[in-house]
């Protein structure tokens, strides 16, 4: 798991790099948040997938699979979280939370694969001073993660290189992305300022900003596309 945080760190970097994301103290600082990584490495699982299913295509002289008409509910709400929570709670700032960003991005959000991780590598002692639990991750979920880690790295490397083969994809997300930045000043200060109107109660102002976020859009909720236009 160390080694898959250190794959996102990679990515965080690359995108820096591509003027995806601003090189501010939040986006640094967040590069040593266990949940900040843990999010990251959920948009880049679903970019592998897409760039390897892209690639293997082309390889085998197939049909490529059809662009994503929309972010994944997962991806979007990790992306939504990573912005609007965490990097606000980095600069001490007032975060955003909505209710609709749940599921797996959230429990990574709260800490649940840091705690899992913990878990399998140290030993926990009691208030005793017995012991309270030890390192218990099976073979096979060592096993699993090798193989998650080994596929971050390869994604890393493409994106290091611009070896991207979900072309429609990466451009989808990087777009929103940098959008979701563009009011994160340097210092963490918004760009755009605030609107502040009187709140009719005296010694407080109530203040109204705009920010972007990723539609979390579920499956079930999608429009059918038009199977004649497929």
């Amino acid at each position: 798991m160390l080694a898959q945080e250190e794959c996102a760190k990679a990515f965080v970097l690359a995108l820096v790099r591509d003027s995806i994301l601003p090189w501010t103290d939040d986006v640094r600082r967040s590069l040593a948040v266990h949940e900040c990584k843990h999010l990251v490495t959920m948009i880049m699982e679903w970019l592998l997938d897409v760039n390897e299913r892209r690639f293997e295509a082309i390889w085998n002289g197939t049909s490529p699979p059809a662009p994503a008409a929309h972010l994944p509910p997962d991806v979007a709400t990790a992306m939504n979280i990573y912005r609007h929570e965490l990097i606000e709670r980095i600069g001490r700032r007032d975060s955003e939370r909505c209710a609709s960003w749940r599921g797996r991005a959230r429990k990574l959000a709260d800490g649940e694969r840091d705690r899992r991780k913990q878990a399998a590598l140290y030993v926990r002692i009691g208030h005793d001073g017995s012991l309270s639990s030890a390192p218990s991750e099976s073979q096979q979920a060592y096993d699993e993660e090798l193989v998650r880690t080994k596929a971050l790295v390869r994604f890393a490397k493409d994106a290091d290189r611009h070896c991207i083969f979900a072309s429609r994809e990466y451009e989808m997300f990087t777009e929103l992305f940098a959008g979701m930045f563009r009011d994160h000043g340097p210092d963490g200060v918004p760009v755009v300022p605030a609107e502040k109107y009187d709140s009719g109660i005296p010694g407080i102002v109530f203040v109204k900003r705009a920010i972007t976020c990723a539609d979390v859009v579920n499956v079930e909720d999608a429009e059918p596309q038009d199977s004649a236009a497929a």
